[in-house]
């Protein structure tokens, strides 16, 4: 049964796009599943980090055609995107085979994006008369250029790995079959630093991208660092030559 899945590797949540049949197709049920599955991760003071990944040698194709009468509720798509974008925590993706269309929406949402070297990369609603949602388009843009986003939209050609690494939808490819581990090795290694500064950095950076940052939001978090345990910790480990250890918790 096509399923959003949620695992544990120590302090890295990963969670699964389950529908293997269909290359992880999104049904309708499963874009409902993904907002909850968020608020579970947010909620849960024992994860520090997440990865996005597909079952299998797929990452998403999109959203389930079989359905095709469900895309018109274009919220359930939107509403997992911002489920996925506002995470407060790093959220990773791990991307083997295709992204097209919603996996892309869902791929673009994540904070980095790795990818093994014969995944593809389409954005088909132009095959299907369907209008990209706005926000997703946006992101693309962030962080590709007008241009890129534009010869997706316009053509439905598929970009491979190589290319997409170039125009920076990519932040690294990787061998085939080394998506999720190279994500899940990444995001342990954000789980042993300071929690305060990542997510300081996360909302800093989404604020100055949306051209909405405010002052007082970067002011609150120098209030915080100077305040809590991290700073403290992170200085004396580097006097004394260790691994710091932080305690911060939101």
């Amino acid at each position: 049964m096509a399923s959003i899945d949620l695992t544990h590797q120590g302090p890295v949540a990963v969670v699964t796009i389950n529908n293997p049949g269909k290359r992880n197709a999104m049904t309708d049920d499963m874009w409902r599943q993904v907002p909850p599955i968020l608020r579970e991760v947010d909620a849960d003071e024992n994860v520090a980090a997440v990865v996005l990944t597909g079952a299998g040698d797929a990452f998403c194709a999109g959203a389930d055609i079989s359905a095709l009468d469900e895309l018109n509720h274009a919220e359930r798509p939107i509403n997992a995107e911002m489920a996925v974008a506002s995470c407060p925590k790093p959220v990773i993706a791990a991307i083997e085979g295709p992204c097209f269309g919603g996996g892309v929406q869902l791929a673009v949402a994540c904070d980095l994006r790795i990818a093994s070297s014969v995944s593809t990369f389409s954005v088909p609603p132009a095959k299907l008369g369907v209008v990209y949602p706005v926000s997703a388009t946006q992101r693309m843009i962030h962080l590709m250029g007008p241009s890129v986003t534009k010869e997706m939209l316009y053509t439905a050609n598929r970009l491979d790995a190589d290319r997409a690494l170039h125009v920076g939808l990519l932040n690294r490819v990787v061998e085939p079959g080394q998506a999720l581990q190279t994500a899940v090795d990444l995001a342990a290694q954000m789980a042993g630093l300071s929690q305060l500064t990542l997510r300081a950095s996360k909302e800093i950076v989404d604020g100055l991208v949306a051209r909405d940052l405010n002052a007082e939001t970067a002011i609150a978090w120098v209030a915080r660092a100077a305040a809590g345990p991290d700073l403290i910790e992170g200085m004396n480990a580097f006097i004394e030559r260790r691994p710091p250890q932080f305690t911060w918790r939101p």
